[in-house]
């Protein structure tokens, strides 16, 4: 029976003494090796919960537990902070032991663990800090925390460890957040399209709509710096819901189709597939897209089927980045797949991803699934792709993402649609 101090669902130390002996730890610090901490927090755990109820996420609970005790070196301490988030004390601990220690540690949370009569995966994001003379244990965890928010930034399943300046960078998405609030309601976003290209022929066949943030004081605002803050702090489904509207709006009757990129959070609320049947004027013309994880949840797949019963088609965008597998692709409601650019890039100086990319059309093909090539930076990039089975390819190797009112001049310039082979 767990004491006291104790975690009464999991036996691991409780949040108040785990931050005591925390304290004691940094506090007792003068020579030698310093303490670290690690703070573990389960990936998607929410989700588990919604779908598999609490009791099953309790059992997943317990069984990460113990996947922890059996991981760290004697001497260690593991407790739980909360919810699905746990930490570790490791007191006088050299640099690469404590390297050491977070990959056991992701490495061990990989396995799966059994839960409701069947394995399920616990992966998890791991924050590591070491601590330095004068911290307290409040600090060395606020360390550990910043370093765990900039492994899930870099995409998660991954230890990251404190670097000076993270502070810093958090306070300028934390204003870069209050400034969001008000870009999404206050037209300071706009759309722009990157042409999607025929292969070998030339010709534009579709556009993907991407979000563009102008900023009153700094300037133009790239989506690889405002979207995961926005996906962190729940407006992407604001932010979602605007681009699918103007998308929507701005495609005039001679554009090619269009994609729209919507965020798993979107696809969680229950009125999505009316959103987009208010927004949508010619649904043969509308593709949205989702990432691989998307496909994961049987209630993501029930509302991409509604938005499929209206003509509207469904896209997996950057396929072979996260945890989808074929058994997936083929079970999904996808009518196209994006490659991923990172296969793209390879193609030419590697046979394994070119090995890949073939292997992922030949599978695209057999299933009546349109595939497209991402980040077509070249001509011999682009030639090779037509030789793997690819038909259209997207990239700067063709143009870079237009505002709406450059879209007629691609679709009319018919020297321009040639030269896009």
């Amino acid at each position: 029976m767990a004491d006291s101090e104790n975690d009464q669902l999991t036996g691991v130390m409780g949040r108040s003494g785990f931050l005591q002996r925390l304290d004691r730890a940094a506090a007792g610090f003068q020579r030698g090796d310093p303490p670290a901490a690690l703070v573990v927090d389960l990936d998607d755990f929410t989700t588990v919960n919604d779908v598999l109820g609490y009791v099953v996420g309790d059992r997943i609970l317990v069984a990460v537990a113990a996947l922890l005790r059996d991981a760290v070196r004697e001497g260690d301490l593991v407790g739980r902070l909360g919810g699905d988030q746990f930490a570790v004390l490791a007191p006088g601990i050299a640099v690469p032991d404590l390297e050491e220690l977070a990959e056991r540690l992701q490495v061990a949370l990989a396995s799966p663990v059994e839960a409701d009569g069947r394995p399920i995966s616990a992966r998890a994001s791991i924050g590591v800090a070491h601590g330095a003379p004068g911290d307290t244990g409040g600090d060395l965890l606020s360390k550990a925390d910043m370093a765990l928010r900039a492994a899930k930034d870099r995409g998660r399943g991954r230890p990251a460890h404190y670097e000076s300046g993270l502070k810093r960078r958090f306070l300028d998405q934390a204003a870069l957040l209050d400034g969001l609030h008000e870009a999404v309601e206050g037209g300071q976003l706009e759309l722009v399209y990157q042409p999607i290209v025929r292969l070998g022929e030339g010709g534009l066949t579709g556009l993907e709509a991407l979000a563009r943030w102008q900023h009153p004081t700094r300037g133009p605002i790239m989506p690889g710096d405002f979207i995961p803050i926005a996906e962190r702090s729940g407006l992407i489904v604001p932010l979602g819901r605007w681009m699918l509207a103007e998308a929507c709006r701005q495609q005039e009757a001679d554009w090619p189709e269009t994609y729209v990129n919507v965020s798993a959070h979107q696809l969680r609320e229950p009125g999505f597939a009316d959103e987009v049947a208010r927004a949508v004027t010619a649904p043969e013309r509308l593709i949205i897209e989702v990432t691989e994880d998307a496909l994961a949840e049987e209630t993501v797949l029930d509302t991409l089927r509604a938005v499929r019963a209206q003509g509207v088609r469904v896209s997996l965008d950057d396929f072979g980045a996260g945890r989808g597998s074929l058994p997936a692709l083929a079970a999904a409601p996808i009518d196209v797949i994006k490659l991923h650019g990172s296969m793209t890039e390879q193609i030419i100086s590697s046979p394994r991803p070119a090995a890949v990319a073939r292997a992922v059309a030949a599978v695209a093909d057999e299933l009546g699934i349109v595939a497209i090539a991402k980040a077509v930076e070249s001509a011999a990039q682009a030639e090779r792709l037509h030789e793997l089975g690819y038909r259209q390819g997207m990239g700067f190797h063709y143009a870079v993402p237009q505002p709406a009112r450059a879209i007629p001049l691609f679709l009319a310039d018919e020297a321009l649609l040639t030269m896009m082979s």
